[in-house]
């Protein structure tokens, strides 16, 4: 007796593990990677705009940053900074960047 939805039903179940899988260390690997001068930058543009009633936010990054960390690491303080000050919409940063002279 063949049941050949049950073997298209391993096969593709072994595929989307294996995929899963594939991602997971991927993401793990790029996670782990130094972070690069543009997330730095990144930081410092929001470490700048922050209100002076947000010092703690500010001493909690200075404390923590240093030379060589790891992505995960630098999106931690980057994201702590952006709690405190939300993104702007899309359209609010276009503006900007095309009133720029």
């Amino acid at each position: 007796m063949e049941l050949p939805w049950l073997k298209s039903m391993i096969f593709w179940s072994i595929l989307i593990i294996a995929l899963l899988g594939i991602f997971q260390c991927t993401q793990r690997t790029e996670n782990k990677k130094q972070a690069s001068t543009s997330m730095y930058e990144r930081l410092y543009q929001c470490a700048k705009e922050l209100p002076t009633t947000q010092k703690s936010t500010l001493q909690n990054i200075q404390k923590q940053i240093q030379p060589n960390m790891t992505q995960q690491e630098l999106m931690t303080l980057i994201s702590s900074c952006r709690k405190t000050i939300p993104s702007q919409s899309t359209e609010t940063y276009i503006n900007a960047i095309k009133k720029l002279s």
